[in-house]
């Protein structure tokens, strides 16, 4: 495995992207400077504004994507 990997996006995110991580939490793998059990970004995203996996804009929710760019963006 890739010791450059990490689950965490860099950048800044809309405060409206949510994943049930937030509110479980994940333990991280201590064989691997910042990695985790899962070695891929397995997770579901929603707005909290839509509840949906679409932001308002009608484009679909993820880290890399809810950015600064979108004009539904909230920073």
């Amino acid at each position: 495995m890739d010791r450059e990997y990490s689950k965490t996006a860099i950048g800044v995110h809309c405060h409206k992207i949510r994943h049930k991580a937030l509110y479980t939490g994940e333990a991280p793998n201590p064989g691997i400077a910042d990695g985790f059990f899962d070695p891929y970004d397995a997770a579901a995203y929603w707005c909290a504004e839509t509840l949906t996996g679409f932001g308002p804009d009608g484009q679909p929710v993820r880290p890399d994507v809810c950015q600064g760019e979108r004009g539904c963006c909230k920073l």
